[in-house]
């Protein structure tokens, strides 16, 4: 057997969840069947190996950092199954000639989501998509799309077949958008088939309406309740988790952060979503001070908006107040983040703080919207753009969906769609002269 360099060395993708597979140390094992591999996770030094069966995967960890250790152990694996009747080898024999009819369907339908799995891989890689985003696509990959795709003749796809999944995804009681997402997925699935011409075109899709979701934003007299209330929990620890549930969150981000009032106030006044908080770093940032003061904020490129963003004059005050803190802790370089500067694993950072804002809208109820919507820190973006909207002048929406790094038909579609008659009150009885 080649003797392959260990994924162990620091060239290997490290995934951020502990429990990912580093994809590139995905190996076959000579004599035994494809379906069956050793890889690494991100969390263990072991070799695991896995093995696709009957529409599951067996897996163990191999207890060993050699690979060539590894391949041997696995092949003991193999033969572990095939004495307890687990394999099935009729099943497992790879064939030299690709033909639908003669392989597995569920085999194949695996190497399938494999193939689209490693392309969106990819572009997780090329900071395309985020590992969220990722790991949801995996999920519904490997989960109601096969569940659905396991017993039907993957030659035989056609336009019903689309409608029926559709019917299928409706009896799990998902949300029209949820469709959207399965729908878009089962596209990338069905795009492969077709260029490996085991369908000859895509079959129609059936069109599902996805009403706009729009995260509700706050009203003036909640967002001052909100700020208040993430004063008085300073210092504060949350103990409420639940009867028989154990603290996900580490233990020094348990206690309310100080940062927490200044992130509200800054996210308010520079639009800014979430995950550009995750990765806002000094560098990012400039001050201008002329006729008018404004931060300029250049953040890297998300949804394909790279233009600056011009905050609010508040801002200023708000940063410099970050910085001076920043300083005071040994941090405020360039390349040191805004916000939890030190922190590096900026995942755990987003959570922390979506988890703090949460904490925040429990205790003042505010969690759920008067329409039902559950709310969270995105709403935040919201409300930023909304309070624009109501009390911004004349401001036209292009100028305010490209300040925001969005399109006017997001702004007239989850924002300006929200808004009421009284929260223009001033324009609907105003007089012309």
């Amino acid at each position: 057997m080649t003797n392959i360099v260990s994924a162990n060395e620091d060239f290997f993708f490290v995934p951020k969840a502990r429990n990912s597979p580093i994809k590139q140390s995905f190996s076959k094992v000579e004599g035994l069947p494809d379906k069956l591999k050793i890889f690494r996770i991100s969390g263990s030094k072991y070799w695991q190996v896995r093995f696709f069966n009957h529409g599951k995967y067996i897996a163990k960890s191999l207890k060993t950092t050699d690979k060539q250790e590894a391949a041997m152990l696995a092949q003991h694996f193999y033969i572990g199954l095939k004495n307890t009747g687990v394999v099935d080898e009729a099943v497992t024999q790879d064939s030299n000639h690709f033909r639908v009819a003669e392989i597995d369907n569920q085999n194949f339908l695996h190497d399938l989501i494999e193939e689209v799995l490693l392309s969106e891989f990819e572009r997780l890689s090329r900071d395309e998509i985020t590992h969220g985003s990722y790991l949801m696509t995996q999920g519904r990959l490997e989960g109601l799309i096969f569940q659905f795709l396991k017993a039907q003749p993957l030659a035989l796809i056609k336009t019903e077949t689309m409608e029926q999944f559709v019917s299928f995804l409706t009896t799990q009681n998902l949300a029209p958008p949820t469709i959207v997402g399965y729908l878009a997925l089962m596209r990338k699935l069905l795009r492969l088939l077709v260029r490996k011409q085991v369908i000859r075109q895509m079959p129609l899709f059936p069109k599902v309406k996805s009403p706009p979701n729009s995260r509700g934003a706050f009203t003036v007299t909640e967002y001052r309740a909100i700020l208040k209330k993430s004063k008085t929990l300073i210092g504060q620890t949350f103990t409420d988790w639940g009867e028989g549930k154990r603290a996900w969150v580490r233990k020094k981000y348990q206690s309310m952060s100080g940062s927490m009032n200044l992130l509200i106030r800054f996210m308010i006044y520079t639009f800014l979503r979430p995950g550009d908080i995750r990765q806002l770093k000094n560098k990012h940032v400039e001050v201008v001070r002329s006729t008018f003061h404004y931060l300029r904020l250049t953040l890297p490129e998300v949804k394909r908006h790279k233009a600056p963003v011009v905050s609010l004059p508040a801002a200023v005050g708000i940063y410099e107040r970050l910085l001076q803190q920043q300083l005071s802790h040994g941090y405020g370089q360039p390349d040191d983040y805004v916000f939890f500067p030190e922190e590096k694993n900026r995942s755990l950072i987003l959570d922390v703080i979506g988890w703090q804002f949460n904490w925040i809208l429990k205790e003042l109820g505010l969690k759920q919207g008067p329409h039902g919507v559950n709310r969270s820190l995105y709403s935040l973006r919201h409300t930023s753009i909304t309070f624009r909207l109501i009390y911004g002048g004349n401001i036209d929406l292009l100028t305010l969906a490209r300040n925001a790094r969005t399109s006017v038909e997001m702004i007239e579609k989850f924002y300006a769609s929200t808004l009421s008659a009284e929260m223009n009150i001033a324009l609907l009885h105003g007089k012309r002269h």
